[in-house]
């Protein structure tokens, strides 16, 4: 995109509104998962599940409200890994960033595999790991150059992706609930209540995105205003779309029908629409894919470039470019470190693969969020000039109450990803000592800067 005259070089430019604001949240929700979750759901949980989207929707809702308090009191680029830092400095500011950066770029990887799988449909030679590695590049870098080339670009696909990503939801809901029997709901929780651990992890995975407003604040027009309005409106619109479609799909089917399929709605839509159906839904999916990556790369990209502002990420990855005021360097970072995951295809199958790569995503996100709830306790009591009276006390309690769900969250993601994420929390110390600290000396900590 041309460089407006009256634009510096080194600026970002205000080139989402509120729609594409709205579908960014919206649309970084409904993605791929709502297309793969369904066959794990009703393999550790069955019908129970059901409970567990009402626990987490709720969860999520408090942890909604504490984005939009923050993105207010503090409309900065970067979103979670600000709020760490300032509440709680540079070591802390890192490990947000650094964690929740992994987790975008880890789930980078999870929707290239979700689109592998729903893409076999049409093409099934892409079913091969080497085929499917390709596939995935294509998509991948096709979806980075949009990034690259403007925000405005990005926010305008995000909106159609959006847009066109709900309908054939809607219509397999439908089509669902007409042919389905309360006898799908018996025996309600075949593995027992405790299933709604590690039910309500898998999940969170589907929630995940909802803070996605925050992170290019500075490119957003209207501000804070804007961010809170599309905070709120496209987490209602994406938990409206779930609500609906997980009801119809446990009525729908037992949950037999779709344990250990890759391709879960799909297979539903045959059932229940005919070979039309299975099509109809696998576009839908391949779009809905499609523009969940093209959403998270922009957030990608804007990660370690707000990171590195604060002084907490190598310079070079705060770069802007003169032509298309994007972070090109940081942009193109998160792309090689999401190809690299795709190489997971040559060892696991697909949908072993997705649901690895979710769970650890989410895993590694919901720490940061932890922290983040933490941290708005923290800069409500020390700001309190930066946040509205009516808000101060239900956002503590928001705040509260999301860091404890979350804390359950966590607790059924299983040891194995726990221990992954252990090693990501580890991975940034060593440049917290050699780099942060170094360069900070003794100087004061960035993270109570005002």
């Amino acid at each position: 995109m041309a460089q407006p005259s009256s634009r510096p070089r080194d600026s970002l430019i205000q080139g989402l509104g509120p729609f594409s604001t709205t579908a960014l949240v919206a649309g970084n929700m409904i993605g791929s998962g709502i297309f793969i979750v369904p066959a794990a759901l009703a393999d550790v949980a069955g019908p129970v599940a059901l409970l567990a989207w009402g626990l987490v929707a709720a969860g999520f809702l408090c942890l909604v409200a504490v984005y939009a308090d923050l993105a207010g009191a503090y409309p900065i680029s970067g979103g979670l890994q600000v709020y760490a830092q300032r509440a709680f400095g540079d070591f802390t500011g890192l490990e947000v960033a650094f964690l929740y950066w992994a987790s975008v770029v880890i789930a980078n990887a999870a929707y290239m595999t979700a689109f592998v799988s729903y893409f076999a449909e049409f093409v099934p030679a892409s079913r091969s790991p080497a085929v499917a590695f390709v596939v995935a590049q294509a998509l991948l870098w096709t979806l980075a150059l949009i990034n690259v080339l403007g925000v405005r670009l990005g926010g305008i696909v995000q909106i159609v992706t959006t847009i066109l990503k709900i309908a054939p939801l809607l219509v397999l809901s439908v089509a669902l609930l007409a042919s389905g029997s309360p006898s799908n709901l018996v025996p309600f929780a075949p593995k027992g209540f405790a299933a709604l651990l590690p039910a309500s992890s898998f999940i969170a995975w589907l929630f995940l995105g909802s803070e996605s407003a925050t992170i290019p604040a500075e490119e957003v027009r209207g501000g804070a205003p804007t961010i809170r309005r599309s905070a709120y409106s496209g987490f209602a619109l994406a938990a409206a779309v779930y609500a609906l479609l997980a009801l119809s799909v446990t009525l729908g089917a037992p949950a037999s029908a779709i344990v250990g399929d890759a391709s879960p709605l799909a297979t539903l839509a045959r059932r229940t629409l005919g070979a039309g159906g299975g099509v109809f839904i696998s576009l839908g999916a391949l779009v809905s894919i499609a523009g969940i990556l093209n959403g998270s790369l922009l957030i990608a990209g804007r990660l370690p470039f707000a990171a590195a502002r604060q002084g907490i990420a190598p310079s070079f990855l705060g770069r802007i470019d003169a032509r298309t005021g994007t972070p090109l360097v940081s942009l193109v970072a998160c792309g090689v470190v999401s190809a690299v995951l795709v190489s997971l295809y040559f060892s696991r199958s697909l949908l072993e693969t997705y649901n690895l790569i979710a769970l650890a995503s989410t895993c590694a996100a919901l720490v940061a969020i932890a922290v983040t709830c933490a941290a708005h306790v923290v800069l409500a009591r020390r700001d309190p000039e930066r946040f509205a009276p009516s808000r101060r006390g239900r956002g503590r309690l928001a705040a509260v109450v999301g860091l404890v769900l979350v804390l359950f969250m966590i607790a059924g993601a299983g040891w194995t990803v726990a221990a992954l994420t252990a090693i990501v929390i580890v991975l940034p110390i060593p440049y917290y000592f050699l780099g942060v600290r170094r360069r900070r000396g003794a100087a004061a900590p960035a993270g109570g800067a005002g």
